[in-house]
């Protein structure tokens, strides 16, 4: 049987952000009006993980560019969430 993810078998993507510290409680309020869109997990040394679900990943980027204007951030790389809470 072969264990490897497939693109189908992917069910939330890790979204890593360059943000400052002090702008997550920001970007956070913004969020809320996009329910069930991402959730802020947690830093990962300098950057801030995001996680989102497979049908929500494009409107979580999107969301994301869209309060550029409002926060400083940048994203950095998306990739398959490997099963991890953290």
């Amino acid at each position: 049987m072969d264990t490897r993810l497939r693109a189908k078998d992917v069910l939330e993507y890790d979204i890593l952000v360059k943000i400052k510290k002090e702008d997550v409680h920001i970007l956070n309020y913004l969020l809320e009006a996009e329910d069930n869109t991402m959730n802020i997990r947690s830093f990962e040394g300098d950057f801030l993980k995001v996680i989102a679900p497979t049908d929500t990943v494009i409107d979580a980027l999107r969301l994301l560019e869209s309060v550029r204007n409002i926060v400083d951030l940048e994203v950095l790389m998306i990739k398959p969430n490997e099963g991890s809470a953290d």
